[in-house]
C-alpha cells in the first residue's frame, strides 16, 4: 500500500472517530422527560402526584485531536513586554508635527508628545522600569539609534 492510500484510510479511520464521538454526544444531550404517575385516594379525596425523575449520566467525551493538528502550545507561554519606542511624529498636518513621541511596540497610539528627545527618553524609560520591559530610541529618519536602551546602575 503506497504513502497515499495509507494516509487517506487514516483520514477516513479519523472522521469515523470524530462522527461516533459526536453521535454519543448527542445521545448523551437527550433529556428524558421525566414520568408522572397519579393514585386517588378515596378516602382523604386527595390526588397525590408522584414525580420519578430519571437521571442522565454524563459521559465527558474528549475531543480527538487528528494528527495533523497541533495543539495549541501558547497556553502557558507568558508573553514578553513591549517595548517602548522614542520617535519622532513625521504626520504632517497634525498639532504634534516633529515632536517626539513614546510609543508602546505595535500600537498606533501615541502615549504622550514631548518637545525634546531627551524627555521623550526619560519619560519611556520611567514606563520601560515599571512595565519590566526596554525603550527602542530611533534617529530622525527613522531608523533605530539605540535598542534595548537600559540604564546602566
Amino acid at each position: 500500500m503506497c504513502f497515499f492510500r495509507k494516509r487517506r484510510a487514516r483520514k477516513l479511520a479519523e472522521k469515523a472517530k470524530l462522527a461516533q464521538v459526536n453521535q454519543e454526544k448527542a445521545e448523551v444531550t437527550k433529556v428524558e422527560e421525566p414520568k408522572v404517575e397519579v393514585t386517588k385516594v378515596e378516602e382523604a379525596k386527595v390526588q397525590e402526584v408522584k414525580v420519578q425523575e430519571t437521571k442522565v449520566q454524563e459521559t465527558k467525551v474528549e475531543p480527538v485531536v487528528a494528527a495533523t493538528e497541533k495543539p495549541e502550545a501558547n497556553t502557558n507561554k507568558q508573553e514578553k513586554p513591549k517595548k517602548y519606542h522614542v520617535s519622532q511624529n513625521k504626520e504632517e498636518g497634525t498639532e504634534n508635527f516633529k515632536k517626539w513621541r513614546v510609543r508602546k511596540e505595535g500600537s498606533t497610539k501615541t502615549i504622550k508628545f514631548f518637545d525634546t528627545q531627551k524627555e521623550a527618553i526619560t519619560y519611556a524609560e520611567e514606563l520601560a522600569e515599571s512595565a519590566g520591559s526596554s525603550v527602542v530610541i530611533h534617529k530622525l529618519d527613522g531608523s533605530i539609534r539605540k535598542q534595548d536602551y537600559q540604564k546602566k546602575e
